[in-house]
């Protein structure tokens, strides 16, 4: 179960690529919810950015979600991040894409899903996250 897990959000991180003249087609309005995560895109080369998923907290069950920057940071108009917890709640916030910039979100004591989009100067919103974030228990 936890290889399927993994196999999982590791797809997920790589994402699929998708071809020069599209913009993406998945914004947050359309997803599918649920815990099952669907497919991502990756940014054109020269508009990359890192958004970081941390683990979450072992006593609080808190999700960090980090900007970490890249060569397309100042394309950036939005991202917005998106967790749905395991008891159906769905919290959405955006992130400041500046260096640094930190989100948390309040997740359960099970498996979450997040997601994120990121909509750049142009107008394409590309759906750069969507994985599972695991509850772990320390040691």
């Amino acid at each position: 179960m936890l290889f399927a897990i993994l196999l999982l959000a590791g797809v997920a991180i790589t994402g699929c690529m998708q071809s020069p003249g599209e913009s993406g087609s998945l914004s947050p309005g359309n997803s599918q919810g649920g815990l099952v995560p669907g497919p991502t895109v990756t940014l054109p080369p020269e508009q990359t950015v890192e958004i970081q998923i941390n683990e979450k907290d072992p006593i609080y069950a808190t999700i960090p979600v980090f900007f970490a920057g890249g060569k397309g940071q100042v394309a950036v108009k939005d991202i917005v991040v998106r967790v749905t917890r395991a008891d159906g709640k769905v919290i959405e916030k955006h992130l400041e894409p500046l260096k640094g910039a930190e989100l948390k979100f309040e997740g359960t004591k099970e498996t979450d899903r997040i997601e994120a989009w990121v909509t750049l100067n142009t107008g394409s919103v590309y759906k750069v996250i969507d994985q599972l974030v695991p509850y772990r228990t320390r040691g």
